[in-house]
């Protein structure tokens, strides 16, 4: 099987860039892109804060997900309170990984109340700075969500607790062979020369662009096991190699 793309944004919040997000969104539906939208229940990270509030930002993410868009839940706040990496060890710092198992799971409860509230269902776990631990994704189970988008691995597959992990590798366009590949976007900060970039990369893959549902379809009942989770290790520890060099790089 050829490499297949899925497409993802994150920091979806009421004060984004919303003139950069309203060409982006043109973009998404002229080539028929159905990404996933990792939203912030009750953004409180100032980072975030680019822009007025969207007076009707509820009102937005509901007609994503009407039209077939994947909502994904990102944290509860957006606010970094400590400095673990978590599962991913992308980032050292986190909303939630090292933190008690029932502070997690009542920060997750609050977020999931919101999207409730908002008549929005929570499809995936996105969590912000990809950092959260194992006490978070026991948290999840508790409040019913089983899907997490993240993880440096191929394929997606549903591991031992019955979570199913979709993974996230790239955060922009790559050619691959093989594999399931999220591209991962943050766009508050784009200059007109990213537009461009994504625009092109959207036309260029168009055909390889897969969405949520149809990996869901394919990969619901796929198990990780001894015989296919060499090539995932195999990936997984060249990303773990790349980043201890930019770390020794940077001096840290």
């Amino acid at each position: 099987m050829r490499a297949k793309y899925l497409v993802r944004f994150d920091d979806i919040c009421p004060t984004m860039n919303w003139p950069i997000w309203s060409e982006i969104e043109k973009i998404l539906l002229e080539f028929e892109v159905a990404p996933m939208l990792a939203v912030v229940p009750d953004n409180q990270d100032p980072y975030l804060q680019v822009a007025p509030a969207h007076p009707d930002f509820w009102q937005e993410v509901r007609r994503w997900q009407k039209q077939g868009w994947t909502i994904g839940l990102h944290g509860y706040q957006h606010r970094y309170v400590t400095q673990d990496g978590g599962i991913i060890g992308i980032n050292a710092y986190s909303e939630f990984a090292g933190l008690p198992l029932e502070e997690q799971e009542a920060k997750l409860q609050k977020a999931a109340a919101i999207f409730h509230r908002e008549n929005i269902k929570a499809e995936v776990w996105i969590a912000p700075a990809h950092a959260f631990d194992a006490a978070t994704v026991a948290a999840l189970q508790k409040i019913g969500l089983h899907r997490i988008s993240d993880g440096f691995f191929l394929y997606p597959h549903v591991d031992t607790n019955g979570i199913f992990w979709i993974p996230q590798q790239l955060w922009d366009f790559r050619p691959a062979p093989f594999g399931i590949w999220t591209v991962c976007y943050h766009h508050n900060s784009w200059t007109a020369e990213q537009m461009k970039d994504f625009r092109q990369n959207i036309q260029k893959y168009k055909n390889a662009i897969t969405n949520f549902n149809e990996i869901m379809m394919r990969y619901k009942n796929r198990r990780c096991t001894w015989l296919n989770a060499w090539p995932d290790l195999a990936l997984q520890t060249a990303f773990a190699l790349k980043r201890r060099l930019r770390q020794w790089q940077r001096g840290i």
